[in-house]
């Protein structure tokens, strides 16, 4: 019993130790991914409020040639189940700047 008394004891002395350390200081790299440019008002928006929580690599790593649809519902998901402070017609523009950016949808005719 006092062998076991010991080996807790050493192992809170060690805790304690570390936790008391100093702290450690990590240097990220610095951000190169960007969206792809557009004149679709939905590319400011994007631009703007999708790097808050996210880089351009997560949009960069959705699956090819998705739809309006599946556009939208992945900018609605942002805005609904993790908060992304967007407005309902910031959605809808930022999910026609991706379906037709990144995905399957042709720009409007001109």
């Amino acid at each position: 019993m006092k062998y076991l008394n010991m080996m807790v004891a050493g192992a809170l002395l060690g805790v304690a130790l570390i936790v008391s350390a100093a702290p450690v200081t990590i240097a990220l790299p610095q951000e190169t991914a960007q969206l792809r440019p557009s004149t679709h008002p939905g590319y400011v928006i994007a631009t703007q409020m999708c790097a808050i929580c996210h880089s351009a690599d997560y949009i960069n790593q959705q699956p090819g040639k998705m739809t309006l649809t599946q556009w939208t519902a992945e900018v609605t998901k942002m805005q609904h189940a993790y908060g992304a402070p967007l407005s309902d017609d910031q959605v809808k523009q930022i999910g026609e700047y991706l379906a037709i950016t990144y995905g399957s949808e042709k720009p409007p005719s001109q």
